[in-house]
């Protein structure tokens, strides 16, 4: 065989416990932090200083955390889903090309994190209950959840073609362009010194594929993160922020043409990451995000009648979502492992107007609590 095969992958299962203030229940859960998964991949050197390779990798979507809610705890969907399935040709010199479904350039461009707990906490806050719809301070369900008004504008990947600069100075400038439209630009750095070590990106997206599988209105995204570490102390921190702009109009609730309000989000973690057992280090975190306007334009009509005091609204003008929380994530070094457990509480307000645009009170949604215990084992 020319061409070098490695097989990886891991196991990433957990128990969640939620309570959505009339509810209450656990299920066994696959955690979409950092869902199970295996990949192949490979490479081989055909010049001086020339390789080339390729990457597959298969998610399990194994009732995932995302996707559960207060009527499913099974999930939806196909059991497997294609993460990564493309080659690359690398030049030391000229850098990297990559075809095929891979990362878009603004693929953990929000996700920057050293606290070594991203497996129980991290940016993206809809991964953990984001399938579950709003309970109403009367107890009702809502037709829709806490997935809705959360996003870390990650972009994840696509059929795309990918540029990698060399590594400079601890810098890699990256574009990539695909579907029918995608296209990304962005700037990673990873560095360390004088104690410390540092990792920073940003990128900016433009989506006009508005039939595909990313976006429903054409949009414009900015999005980055930086993160720290004291390596002496196990001290860091780390902030993630961004704003998301839209680019053409839909037609709002009250059969009104509108643009929806830009959306925008900021994300922080503070944590310790501890030498408290010879097993591997202790990371021990504390988490806060603030998620703007993610509903502000909507289709159905109910949704703001529903959400106000004797239906009086005609539709949702806008919305802030809070999350904070909490958590600890063990490491097993000797069987590549970690035990985790973090908790989390979810609230949210909405802007409710009606025909005249005056505002108008809204019933109240209550607040939204989770748990998940769980362990992942890499291989």
């Amino acid at each position: 065989r020319k061409v070098s095969l490695s097989i990886a992958g891991q196991v990433n299962k957990a128990i969640l416990f939620w309570d959505d203030g009339s509810e209450s229940n656990a299920y066994v859960v696959g955690n979409k932090n950092d869902q199970t998964n295996v990949s192949f991949t490979g490479d081989a050197k055909f010049a001086p200083g020339w390789s080339a390779g390729y990457d597959i990798t298969l998610r399990v979507r194994d009732a995932l955390s995302d996707d559960v809610n207060q009527d499913d705890d099974d999930g939806s969907g196909d059991p497997f889903q294609l993460w990564q399935s493309h080659f690359w040709i690398e030049s030391e010199n000229l850098g990297k090309v990559s075809v095929g479904r891979a990362s878009r350039v603004s693929d953990t461009a929000p996700e920057n994190d050293l606290s070594e707990a991203g497996v129980a906490g991290y940016a993206g806050v809809q991964d953990v209950g984001g399938g579950f719809a709003f309970r109403r301070a009367d107890g009702v369900l809502l037709g829709l959840g806490w997935g809705d008004v959360y996003n870390h504008f990650n972009g994840d990947t696509a059929n795309i073609i990918r540029y990698d600069t060399p590594e400079l100075a601890g810098f890699v400038a990256s574009a990539s362009w695909g579907e029918d439209d995608i296209w990304d630009v962005g700037l990673k750095y990873e560095g360390e010194g004088a104690g410390f070590k540092l990792g920073a990106s940003i990128a900016y997206t433009e989506v006009s594929d508005t039939d595909g599988e990313f976006a429903d209105v054409a949009q414009s995204t900015v999005v980055g993160s930086v993160a720290i570490l004291h390596e002496a102390s196990g001290l860091n921190a780390l902030i993630s922020a961004g704003s998301r702009e839209f680019d053409e109009s839909v037609v709002d609730a009250d059969g009104a043409v509108r643009t929806p309000e830009d959306a925008r989000f900021i994300y922080g973690k503070i944590g310790w990451i501890a030498k408290l057992t010879a097993l591997g280090p202790t990371a021990f975190y504390g988490e806060y995000g603030r998620f703007k306007d993610f509903v502000s334009v909507q289709g159905d009509a109910a949704l703001p009648v529903d959400l106000s005091v004797g239906g009086a609204a005609t539709r949702i003008a806008g919305n802030t979502a809070e999350v904070w929380g909490a958590g600890v994530v063990q490491h097993i070094e000797a069987a590549e492992m970690q035990i985790y457990l973090g908790y989390r509480n979810h609230s949210v307000d909405f802007d409710l107007v009606d025909g005249g645009g005056a505002a108008v009170a809204g019933q109240g949604v209550e607040n939204f609590h989770t748990v998940i215990l769980g362990s992942k084992i890499a291989f």
